[in-house]
Parts: C-alpha cells; sequence; structure tokens
C-alpha cells in the first residue's frame, strides 16, 4: 500500500513536517504522540524545526524531554510521495502508559494507516529485543482498539486515571 514505511525524523523532512503540523494544528485536533507536535510546554512556544529535530534526537538517547526520562524513540509513517502520514513514538522500556504511542493525522485517517504503521512499528520493537510490548488508549477509542486488536493486542487491564477511562493491551512478539 503506497510503499508505506517508518522514517526517524531528520533535516530532509523538514518542509514535509512544517506542512502536515500546520495543517493539523489547525483541526484543532489533539497531536498523538505529543512528541509529534512542535509545541513545548517547557519555552511555552512553538520550536523551530532545528529546535524541535534537536528534542526528538535528545529523547532517543536520554529521554530527557519527557515526563518518564524513559529515552523514545519518534517515527514518521511516510508514503512512496515523502508525505508524513502520522507518527509513532517507541519508548525504549515500559513505562505505566506503555510502550507505544501514536497518532494518524486526522485527513489520513479511515484507511488502515495506524494498522499499517503499529505493524511497522511492532518490527522495530523486536529489532529492538522486546518480547511484548503494552499499549494504553482511551476507552472510548474505538479506531484505534480496533488498530491494536487487528495487530494481536489482548486487553490485560482497565483503568481510570485522570477522569478517564482507560484500555491496556499487551501485544506478545
Amino acid at each position: 500500500m503506497e510503499n508505506l514505511h517508518l522514517e526517524i525524523p531528520d533535516k530532509s523532512h523538514e518542509k514535509a513536517y512544517t506542512e502536515m503540523i500546520s495543517r493539523w494544528e489547525k483541526t484543532l485536533d489533539d497531536i498523538k504522540p505529543s512528541l509529534l507536535g512542535r509545541y513545548s510546554d517547557n519555552k511555552k512556544r512553538d520550536l523551530t524545526y532545528d529546535e524541535w529535530l534537536a528534542c526528538c534526537e535528545d529523547d532517543r538517547t536520554t529521554g530527557s524531554m519527557l515526563s518518564t526520562g524513559v529515552p523514545c524513540t519518534l517515527y514518521f509513517l511516510m508514503n512512496g510521495s515523502g508525505e508524513i502520514l502520522g507518527g509513532i513514538e517507541i519508548n525504549h522500556a515500559n513505562t505505566y502508559c506503555g510502550h507505544l504511542h501514536a497518532g494518524i493525522a486526522p485527513w489520513n485517517r479511515g484507511r488502515s494507516y495506524g494498522t499499517i504503521m503499529l505493524r511497522l512499528a511492532l518490527e522495530k520493537c523486536r529489532e529492538m529485543g522486546f518480547d511484548r510490548v503494552e499499549i494504553c488508549t482511551r476507552k472510548n477509542n474505538y479506531f484505534a482498539q480496533n488498530t491494536i486488536l487487528k495487530n494481536g493486542g489482548v486487553l490485560t487491564e482497565e483503568f481510570f486515571e485522570s477522569g478517564i477511562w482507560s484500555n491496556r493491551y499487551s501485544i506478545e512478539l
């Protein structure tokens, strides 16, 4: 399907990223994973692409930009035309919210891109030596739940936190 693949952000993605994130911000839809967004809570402003890229690079090695302190790698889901369709973040260790956090740009949803992106990310997790991954999603996010189930997810827990019901899934690799 359209030569879909994952790529770690680098300087060559600046134009595609800027176009995608600018369009996403206009939808007022929550940008997930949060690392994909360019707004910095610490600096209270949008970061330049180079600043944002530096944060992504730092997160891969130290995780210092994240509340968990766990290193993570952000990947773009890209098509053969160089368009960024969404992103997925892989935590290098399990956190309370799981290993994976993902999002497809609103105008690309409903085309099975999430299912494919998760499948590709699970391959990366295998390469990283994981035997199992955990993914959490809001209980009312049926699209995410279906994506997880299509990739072998098994519901392991329902939990209530900060006024929100969520589900935890496990996928054996």
